[in-house]
């Protein structure tokens, strides 16, 4: 296949007028690159929408795709990068604040930056993005409907190879819901006591059912004009609903908020801010609870027992917080894992009542622009 058959055209908005050279140099390891930028490969490096389109288009209207844009040394950003210590030359590039609100790239030794994209849910592609949807040796990309045909053709010997592979590689799949809804509150939590003192948010009020289910939805791989309630290649290859998806959800993503929660209580020291990670605690076991009384489950029961041991403490500060709720958090992320082996959300009808409570998620701008009420 030829560089011009497989070039696309450059999302508008994938790159915002900075780049600023900060030494990148080649990185290596964790540690020389924390944020993970040598991994990055970009919508328009990876060829997303080539496979994609309407995946990316969706992106495109998100505003995901615009937060880059925020970080502008003025007003509420000016005055978190203040409590950090951080200059206006480094917030546009590799700050903690554009951590979370942009997809970082290193390119030629400079920093660029897009919007909350692909590799920022799914985990930076460059070992994996050739490999994810190549299924059988020798396979050449001709449009979207081969793909699917040739998807089909698959032996289930390579697809397992090739799900194990991209899995140790970094990719974060739909079928991981765990790993998803914690590379979500990996922002949607913030633990620096220093920002959430200036003003900031301890965390939005991110519900992974409502939020997957909203303005960021893309689930259009085998239709690429509907998009669908659930990922779709999850759906074939499972046989469940778009019901037991939400159902799943619902209960992940409320023990990873649980674990991240409890992460976060683990290292504060502040007693000005440790009541909001003690209440974000606090407010997941109170939903486990409620999920455990609608569809009982082991891992969910258990998760509960674990968390209300802890909750006559979660408030106040004490010398053994880092040990107590370190491990404590690590019991949490056992029953995650306890569940989703245990479950695929068709025997969870009870919860049904329960999400309902849960509308799809869309910003105020999103709606005020699409006229979506």
């Amino acid at each position: 296949m030829s560089a011009g058959t497989r070039r696309f055209s450059t999302v508008s908005n994938w790159m915002i007028a900075v780049a600023i050279t900060v030494g990148m140099g080649s990185v290596a390891t964790a540690q020389d690159d924390p944020h993970g930028l040598a991994k990055i490969v970009g919508i328009k490096g990876g060829e997303c929408r080539k496979c994609h389109p309407s995946e990316v288009s969706a992106w495109e209207k998100s505003t995901h795709a615009l937060s880059a844009a925020r970080l502008v040394y003025q007003g509420n950003s000016k005055k978190y990068a203040d409590a950090l210590g951080i200059s206006s030359a480094s917030l546009a590039t590799d700050s903690t604040c554009a951590n979370c609100h942009s997809t970082q790239q290193s390119v030629a030794g400079k920093v660029q930056l897009g919007g909350v994209s692909c590799e920022k849910c799914h985990g930076g592609a460059k070992d994996w993005v050739q490999s994810h949807g190549t299924y059988f040796d020798g396979m050449k990309f001709s449009d979207l409907r081969q793909l699917r045909s040739d998807r089909q053709q698959e032996t289930l010997e390579h697809k397992q190879t090739r799900i194990a592979a991209t899995s140790a590689a970094g990719m974060i799949r739909a079928a991981d819901l765990g790993k998803l809804a914690k590379n979500c509150l990996d922002c949607h939590m913030i633990g620096d006591e220093k920002l959430i003192a200036a003003g900031h948010k301890a965390a939005s009020s991110f519900e992974l059912v409502s939020w997957s289910g909203g303005e960021v939805r893309h689930n259009f791989f085998m239709d690429q004009t509907k998009n669908s309630a659930a990922p779709t290649a999850w759906a074939a290859d499972t046989k469940l609903t778009a019901a037991d998806r939400s159902r799943l959800k619902f209960v992940v993503g409320t023990l990873a908020q649980a674990e991240a929660a409890l992460r976060k209580r683990a290292a504060a020291k502040n007693p000005a801010v440790i009541p909001q990670f003690g209440g974000l605690a606090a407010a997941a076991n109170g939903k486990l609870a409620q999920i455990t009384g609608a569809a009982p489950t082991a891992g969910t029961g258990a998760a509960v027992g674990v968390l209300a041991s802890k909750l006559g403490v979660l408030f106040v500060l004490q010398p053994t917080d880092g040990k107590v709720y370190n491990a404590t958090a690590d019991q949490i992320a056992e029953q995650i894992k306890v569940f989703v082996k245990g479950h695929d959300g068709s025997k969870l009808g009870g919860l049904d009542s329960l999400i309902k409570l849960t509308p799809p998620h869309y910003s105020q701008q999103y709606k005020q622009k699409y006229g979506v009420k």
